[in-house]
């Protein structure tokens, strides 16, 4: 029922501003004289592809090249419509202080046009190659207290495999972070966003990354939504790698520990159990926790642990939305001292949800390189 609300939502939104640009661009430029009705229908199918990606987005309705193919519809709307908006700001500030009409020659506002509409037409390809493209490194420096040596970490979130982002995008995470020669990768949530069959053929390539330690992994909410033990049978059998699910992994000279996500607790399956993985820790020792939501650190006392790391937010991944995701999470993106000795940091993210689009919210591979406090 939330999800169809959603779903309504949202369409309803992108049919108005599909509206809007028709009025205000299509019907007000002189290029489109002749040929707005034409682009009429094509604003409609627009609308009506939008719709059936969201309505449809389920793992059994569509192939994967139709649902990669509608997912990048949705980029032309939103970069008109902002482009539209900002005309339409300038013709009200014209407005309102300059009263006379103004003449522009023709081919001049031709020329301003073309223009506009190749602007538009860069945004949204930009929108769509940052959603779309292996992420940059981001080098992040910090220091924890009693590590007795300096760490190289690859911090890697929301990679969401599934019907859009497909092996080949994590054949590219896998080889930018090997160039790094990290010690630990740390994976906190949302590495699955599809039928867990659908990625029996490639998900061993998670052993693919090189480090001194290993890597960590911490379910997020869309595991959830896949169904959370098909998630952790297909990842148990196929992988190495540590699934730390309300568990705690003693390095020696660290612990690292994984919780549930939150979303187990409307799920009642796997909720986050703070008690269970401070149990028997050696808190002397520095403590990393992945947990996906970063709320989870407002929820529960993780002061213990030294360093909080979480994703979910994808840093908005879509202007305006970032807004409502801050206060949502309460953190949006970035490092966050939580008190004396807890840092936290939450990236945001490898790749993407949903539609095609990353806008003011670039994804990311973090190296988070860290040094023992003098």
């Amino acid at each position: 029922m939330i999800f169809l609300f959603f779903s309504l939502v949202v369409l309803l939104i992108f049919a108005l501003a599909n509206v809007y640009i028709y009025k205000r661009l299509v019907r007000k430029f002189i290029l489109f004289r002749y040929i707005n009705t034409l682009f009429a229908l094509v604003l409609t199918l627009l609308f009506f592809a939008q719709a059936l990606f969201l309505l449809l987005r389920r793992d059994e309705y569509l192939s994967d090249e139709i649902y990669s193919i509608l997912a990048l519809l949705y980029a032309p709307t939103y970069c008109f419509f902002f482009l539209v908006v900002m005309l339409d700001t300038a013709r009200l500030i014209r407005f309102l202080f300059y009263k006379t009409s103004l003449q522009i020659h023709m081919a001049l506002r031709v020329f301003f046009e073309v223009a506009i509409l190749l602007c538009g037409i860069f945004l949204t390809y930009a929108s769509i190659h940052n959603a779309l493209r292996i992420p940059e490194v981001k080098n992040v420096e910090l220091s924890l207290d009693n590590l007795d040596r300096t760490l190289k970490i690859a911090l890697l979130s929301d990679i969401h495999l599934g019907k859009n982002l497909h092996e080949d995008f994590l054949n590219g995470l896998i080889a930018k972070v090997n160039e790094q020669n990290v010690d630990m990768v740390l994976i906190p949530g949302d590495l699955i966003d599809t039928n867990p069959k659908n990625l029996e053929g490639y998900i061993s390539k998670l052993d693919d990354f090189h480090s001194t330690y290993g890597t960590f992994y911490a379910v997020g909410n869309h595991e959830y939504y896949q169904g959370i033990n098909e998630v952790l049978n297909l990842l148990r059998t196929r992988t190495n790698i540590n699934i730390l699910l309300n568990e705690t992994k003693d390095l020696g000279f660290m612990n690292i520990a994984g919780l549930g996500d939150l979303e187990g607790l409307r799920k009642g399956l796997f909720a986050p159990d703070v008690a269970r993985i401070k149990a028997g820790i050696d808190f002397s020792k520095p403590s990393i926790v992945l947990a996906h939501q970063p709320k989870t650190a407002l929820l529960y006392d993780l002061s213990d642990f030294d360093l909080i790391v979480s994703g979910h937010t994808h840093g908005g991944q879509i202007f305006p939305f970032m807004f409502l995701v801050k206060l949502n999470q309460g953190f949006l993106h970035g490092l966050y001292k939580l008190g004396e000795y807890t840092q936290l940091y939450v990236t945001s993210g490898a790749g993407f949800w949903g539609p095609s689009i990353r806008s003011f919210a670039d994804n990311e591979i973090v190296i988070l390189n860290v040094k023992s406090k003098k």
